[in-house]
């Protein structure tokens, strides 16, 4: 979240800037006096509630290169904050900015130690704001800002230097190297229109590059790119100036051409290019701020205020869209209650209706208790195919001749005496269950290979007959159909029953197994138990 509102704070001032819609601004100007300083708590005491933050432009800010050995996390933000308060003990507002290490095959890392050394710039304001809870997202200065608005500008790596005419009356420079600021100057200058402006640019150009020389931060032979926000007729007039041996290279960025990548349409003035720096901080929050522990912590507590609610609509939407479906399934299941009800319903009266219509039939304990005694006798002992097959298999490994073609069985019961018809009124009478008395099955068979011998066919047949009654379970096998059809109406006496042309003689049994009936005894038994 960025913050709509920025103080921008210099040596002489406190400027209230707001950003809305691509638009830039400037609400009203504080001075730096007594005056300066009550009508800004006045007007803090009125518009308290907005996010706002702090973006210093002075020319107390200071920047110390530094190298320190690779180290972990939690061991070098130690070193790095004893370096830093021993560089600069006389303020609060210090901040190390780690760059990485030094080269690819370097053990030391580089840090830059920047701080506001005279933090009586920023506490009388800082008081106000303290004092009326304004939520401070946080303290940036303008050079720290110079990578994200160079981006913008220009993408290098390169050593670069980025020039802008602030105040009307100051000129900022700040020096970067891969995408890192190293230093950075705020030097006081002439009106922009004056005529030897142009060449205070190039002095102050050649004086840095001397400076970044000194400090070895730019070695005298590597070529420095730098990069002027200027108009077309300041830049004609500082390439009319330009003399230099060293190996220097001016771009030149127009003014509209900067408002436009950092996203505002008013094109500033060339000699108040702050609001570039302002337009790049709206876009978004900087990385590094001055601030202390305790100067964001209204901010902190809006923040941690904001996630709360959040969550809270978060679990209640989810709770809203859970009981939502809860209740879709249960009307759901309410629907299809009510139809199973309905369905219930018609079945009932369905069942009545045909119930009425019927006579009921009435039996007796003993009549259901055979009904269920029978029906069981049969589930115990029915005959499947594989039972059968069983007995077959015992005699027909010894018939290799011989191949069955189909395999029939059924139950046989007795004979019940056929109920005279009953009158409507007369009373019911019980129901007879027949008992079953034998399980016959139906084999037809064929002889193959047959040579046409009947005489040898009849004599195979009978000994399977023979062999089926000994061996098996089945207590009377009979040979119903043999090869030879015998009947009158056949085309020829003696006509061969089967397949001729492919040497097959067909014939059928009858096999038979009877079922012995229950012992009185045991009916006794298990009326007994009914």
């Amino acid at each position: 979240m960025v913050a709509r509102r920025a103080f921008y704070v210099t040596q002489d001032s406190l400027a209230i800037w707001h950003h809305d819609k691509s638009e830039l601004q400037e609400v009203e100007v504080f001075p730096a006096d007594d005056t300066g300083l009550r009508r800004f708590d006045a007007y803090l005491a009125a518009n308290h509630a907005q996010p706002c933050f702090v973006l210093m432009d002075v020319i107390e800010e200071e920047f110390a290169p530094d190298t320190i050995p690779r180290l972990g996390m939690r061991d070098r933000a130690a070193l790095t904050q004893r370096r830093l308060q021993r560089k600069f003990p006389g303020t609060p507002y210090r901040l190390p900015v780690y760059q990485g290490r030094k080269s690819r095959s370097s053990d030391e890392a580089v840090v830059v130690h920047s701080a506001i050394s005279n933090n009586e710039l920023l506490d009388p304001w800082l008081q106000i704001i303290l004092r009326h809870e304004v939520a401070l997202t946080g303290i940036f200065s303008v050079p720290l800002l110079a990578p994200d608005l160079l981006g913008c500008l220009r993408k290098t790596a390169l050593p670069a230097l980025l020039i802008t005419q602030h105040q009307s009356d100051r000129l900022r420079q700040a020096f970067m190297q891969n995408g890192q600021v190293q230093s950075a100057r705020l030097s006081q200058c002439m009106p922009i229109s004056d005529e030897e402006y142009p060449q205070f640019v190039l002095t102050e150009i050649g004086r840095s590059r001397r400076y970044l020389e000194r400090t070895r931060l730019l070695s005298s032979m590597e070529q420095l790119d730098v990069y002027i926000v200027a108009d077309s007729n300041l830049a004609e007039r500082i390439l009319a100036c330009a003399q230099s041996d060293s190996p220097l290279q001016i771009h030149f960025i127009k003014p509209e051409a900067a408002a436009k990548r950092v996203g505002i349409r008013t094109v500033p003035r060339p000699d108040n290019l702050e609001t570039l720096y302002l337009a790049t901080s709206f876009r978004r929050r900087p990385k590094h701020s001055y601030a202390v522990s305790g100067e964001e912590r209204f901010w902190r507590m809006r923040r941690l205020r904001g996630a709360i609610i959040g969550v809270a609509l978060s679990v209640a939407a989810a709770c809203s869209v859970a009981s939502g479906l809860h209740l879709s399934e249960a009307w759901l299941i309410k629907r299809q209650s009510a139809e199973i009800d309905r369905q219930y319903s018609q079945l009932s009266e369905a069942f009545r209706r045909e119930n009425e219509r019927l006579d009921p039939i009435e039996a007796d304990s003993h009549e259901m208790k055979l009904a269920v005694d029978t029906g069981d006798f049969i589930l115990s002992n029915r005959l499947p195919v594989p039972w059968v097959m069983q007995q077959l298999g015992f005699v027909m490994g010894n018939y290799p001749d011989v191949r069955i073609l189909t395999l029939n069985w059924s139950a046989e019961s007795a004979a019940l005496d056929t109920p005279s018809r009953r009158q409507r009124g007369d009373e019911p009478m019980p129901v007879p269950v027949p008992g079953v008395t034998a399980i016959n099955a139906s084999v037809i068979a064929d002889i193959a290979p047959f040579d046409g011998d009947m005489r040898k066919a009849f004599a195979r047949i009978d000994e399977l007959v023979e062999e089926l009654e000994e061996r098996t379970a089945f207590s009377h096998v009979v040979a119903v159909e043999y090869p030879l059809d015998a009947r009158p109406q056949s085309s020829i006496s003696g006509e061969i029953v089967g397949k001729h042309e492919n040497g097959t003689a067909r014939f059928r049994l009858q096999l038979r197994f009877p079922i012995e009936p229950a012992t009185e005894n045991t009916s006794e038994a298990s009326d007994e138990s009914v």
